[in-house]
């Protein structure tokens, strides 16, 4: 296929600002569109010297559709493909992971660009940069990627990428020591790291000193246990030129934030057998879907690592664009778990009118676990209702509507007790919270911030052990357990509980044939179309259904994008 518009041929693919393909139905055409869009100039300007963000380590398949090796699913790290380096990049924009159709679907803002933390984590790391060599078609080779991909991420091995360090610039131990600390508050590509010496009771703070556009520093040991510790002699950063072409295995590990959901599933799985379907097998990519709001990646998201272009990424590509909206409305999601109060922001910006009125809080007083607890009641759900009519056809789609606390940090969803300063004060100066709500007994009471005074103190309880812990406050019987119940969080069971609730109801329910909960209404064509036909796919024969209108579901969602807007 061509992409119509403007672009420069040094990038892969061309950047364009059209991307329609009008013969092929939006799950196709987003694909397309996504993967060669060049709107937003920060991240893809037309001087590649002027890129804010790498380049960095790219792979490549040789052929369209990779069998992966079998792999051990308690390893956080495994050999997933042969495949080979491709040239140095920054990752193209990405579509829904997932099947388009699973009824169940994650929203964040957008990808998380590992490749610029300092350590052991970011150094290795590779991104997917498709060509179509070897007579593949790198278009299918992307829709394979996204279509697949569950909660892993590609990386080279530390050892081997250590291999190809430029001599230009290398920082080379001269004494014995370890990493202590390290710095990177913005974008710039010169940064410090801290090491302190063997010997010396100061650390040396040393300049790492990048250039746009040029290959980025990369630091090969942690800040931290166990990994800091360096010889002399050692590499302890330096600028990696992976040369191109070269086999090699490429590692998937695991991510933090898409294996949040994995316990959340694994209870909706286990509730479901527990009716007798004793072979359901949920998984992620499978049952759930991920998309974010925006599509291309940066390391964080504040105007300090947008070059103060927030505002003009999110209008080209939430509004403008609107590659989430657009997707959103062809997949269809049955349910759709927000991830953090900044995602719902931006999703309420654009779906706020169609979200049921009056359940919601304008300025939740404990952030997202304000806006969690109010869109997770089991016998009080929230909804995004859509009811639309375009030239005589009607769009009508019902959405449960989960907000949560963001994925990326694991102590987010523990077991706890959440409670204002004042609440927390008031309670702690109970003799019974004092003889109860202790170590011994289980609890955890965490600091308050010295900065912020006024946040929410939190309580926390470990996971193993919670329901105990709880159950034995109620046993003692001084009201306490009571008191404390109205601000208990259990994240991932209430997670859950909304979907037990949906299959119990029948709004959730399972495709004996596969395994899996039944797709969501409409066709969808994006694993068999012109372009690309995966292998034993559409196993839920969506592809067989009858396709809306052309342009339909575009012109559903640019009603949306025009009419959702809260005043």
């Amino acid at each position: 296929a061509t992409i119509a518009g403007s672009g420069t041929k040094q990038y892969n693919p061309p950047r364009g600002t059209d991307g329609r393909l009008p013969s092929d139905p939006l799950e196709v055409q987003l694909a397309f569109q996504v993967r060669s869009c060049g709107t937003c100039s920060f991240f893809w300007p037309e001087d590649k010297q002027k890129t804010e963000y790498g380049p960095y380590t790219s792979f490549d398949f040789d052929v369209n559709a990779p069998y992966p090796a079998e792999r051990d699913m308690s390893v956080k790290t495994a050999p997933w493909v042969q495949g080979r380096t491709g040239p140095p990049a920054f990752p193209n924009g990405e579509i829904v992971d997932g099947c388009r159709k699973a009824p169940i679907m994650t929203l964040g803002i957008n990808p998380n660009l590992t490749a610029f933390s300092p350590g052991q984590n970011g150094a290795p790391w590779a991104y997917p940069n498709f060509s179509s060599d070897h007579e593949t078609n790198a278009w299918a080779k992307y829709a394979w990627y996204y279509r697949y991909r569950s909660v892993y991420q590609e990386k080279l091995g530390l050892d081997f990428v250590k291999k190809y360090v430029l001599p230009e610039g290398q920082i080379v131990a001269q004494r014995k020591g370890a990493v202590v600390g390290t710095s990177r508050p913005d974008d710039n590509p010169t940064w410090n790291i801290h090491v302190l010496y063997e010997g010396d009771s100061d650390a040396t703070e040393i300049t790492l000193p990048g250039r746009m556009g040029d290959f980025p520093y990369m630091l090969f040991y942690d800040s931290y246990e166990p990994n800091n510790a360096f010889e002399v002699g050692d590499i302890i950063a330096g600028k990696v030129a992976m040369p191109e072409g070269m086999a090699v295995p490429i590692l998937q590990e695991e991510q933090g934030y898409y294996m949040q959901f994995v316990p959340t599933l694994k209870q909706l799985e286990g509730h479901i057998r527990s009716k007798g379907a004793t072979d359901t097998n949920l998984a992620i990519g499978e049952d759930v879907s991920q998309i974010d709001m925006v599509a291309c990646a940066s390391p964080h998201w504040n105007e300090g690592f947008l070059d103060g272009e927030l505002k003009t990424v999110v209008d080209n590509c939430v509004r403008k664009n609107a590659w989430a909206v657009k997707q959103i409305v062809q997949s269809r999601p049955s349910v759709l778990y927000v991830v953090s109060e900044s995602s719902w922001r931006m999703f309420n910006s654009i779906f706020g009118n169609f979200v049921d009125p009056g359940k919601i809080s304008d300025r939740p007083v404990d952030n997202a676990y304000t806006l969690f607890r109010e869109t997770s009641k089991v016998d009080d759900p929230v909804y995004v209702r859509i009811q639309i009519e375009i030239e005589g056809v009607k769009y009508e789609h019902k959405i449960r509507l989960v907000i949560t606390p963001h994925f990326s940090f694991s102590k987010n969803f523990m077991p706890q007790y959440r409670m204002s300063a004042k609440t927390f004060s008031a309670l702690s100066s109970n003799p019974d919270f004092q003889a109860n709500i202790t170590a011994d007994n289980g609890f955890e009471i965490l600091p308050a911030d010295p900065k912020h005074s006024y946040y929410y103190r939190e309580i926390q309880l470990n996971p193993a052990t919670a329901d105990q812990v709880r159950e034995n406050l109620r046993s003692r019987d001084t009201g306490l357990y009571t008191e404390l119940e109205q601000y208990y969080f259990d994240p991932h069971r209430q997670m859950a509980e909304v979907m037990i609730s949906m299959y119990d109801l029948g709004d959730l329910t399972l495709d004996q044939t596969n395994n899996n909960l039944t797709r969501t209404e409409g066709a969808c064509s994006f694993c068999v179309n012109r372009h690309w036909q995966f292998k034993n796919e559409c196993r839920y024969q969506k592809n067989l259904e009858k396709a809306p209108p052309p342009d339909f579901l575009e012109k559903v969602a640019q009603y949306i994008i025009d009419h959702g807007q809260p005043s």
